[in-house]
């Protein structure tokens, strides 16, 4: 990837928006690039947190492990996103793992950079808050959901944000997007694989959705079916 590209991919994260051209490029100098393969594990929770991690190309997922030994997906990012905020900015351990979903692309920055060469411009020391008070809000949301919805609804969710956030518009107003496995999925939304299948089944019979392949295409009356059920349950 050319510098005029990486400096593009940077300028896209909230925290490095606003930036000049010149500080950009500084902050691009002390980046590292590394490559890793699907299913690597990028960082892991407990170790020492000494990296920002900006995804280049690819997909990660953020997951935690529960008392039980089962995996939690917390979140998925991909290109342009990043992760590794939270210990540059204290310096304690990691709270998650982060592991590829595909072979992937990042650029690193050392905890030490970072806090000489970008936290000290007020501007992006108020973006890393503004980012900070979105993810927890998306967290708070996240057990929210967890403890009052019931496993159609936290999928049915799920999807939307999914069709959101990687979502093709189709010409009849249906949306379609590449869904994760169906394993991954159920500890996105606390649940089990073989409920998610059952429940995927479900919708397409109710004409909420449409399977081809690895793909998810919610029907253009996919919300208005979704707020019908609400108000008939």
């Amino acid at each position: 990837m050319t510098e005029l590209k990486k400096l593009e991919l940077i300028r896209k994260i909230l925290i490095f928006s606003d930036l000049e051209d010149d500080n950009l490029r500084d902050i691009l100098h002390h980046c590292h690039e590394i490559n890793v393969g699907k299913a690597e594990v990028i960082v892991s929770e407990n170790t020492p947190g000494d990296a920002l991690y900006v995804i280049v190309g690819g997909e990660v997922k953020v997951t935690m492990i529960s008392n039980e030994g089962k995996e939690i997906i917390l979140s998925t990012l991909q290109a342009g996103e990043f992760f590794g905020e939270m210990s540059l900015l204290d310096g304690s351990t990691r709270s998650a793992n982060v592991i590829s979903l595909s072979s992937s692309s990042l650029l690193k920055l050392s905890r030490s950079d970072f806090l000489n060469h970008i936290l000290p411009n007020p501007d992006i020391a108020a973006g890393i808050l503004a980012v900070l008070s979105r993810r927890l809000r998306a967290a708070n949301e996240r057990i929210i959901n967890l403890i009052s919805l019931d496993a159609f609804d936290r999928l049915a969710r799920y999807f939307q944000k999914e069709a959101a956030a990687k979502g093709r518009p189709l010409i009849d107003g249906s949306v379609v997007f590449d869904r994760l496995p169906q394993s991954d999925i159920a500890a996105t939304i606390g649940s089990s694989r073989e409920t998610v299948t059952r429940m995927i089944r479900e919708m397409v019979e109710l004409g909420y959705i449409a399977v081809s392949g690895r793909s998810i295409i919610l029907k253009r009356d996919y919300d208005e079916k979704l707020s019908i059920r609400h108000e008939e349950s």
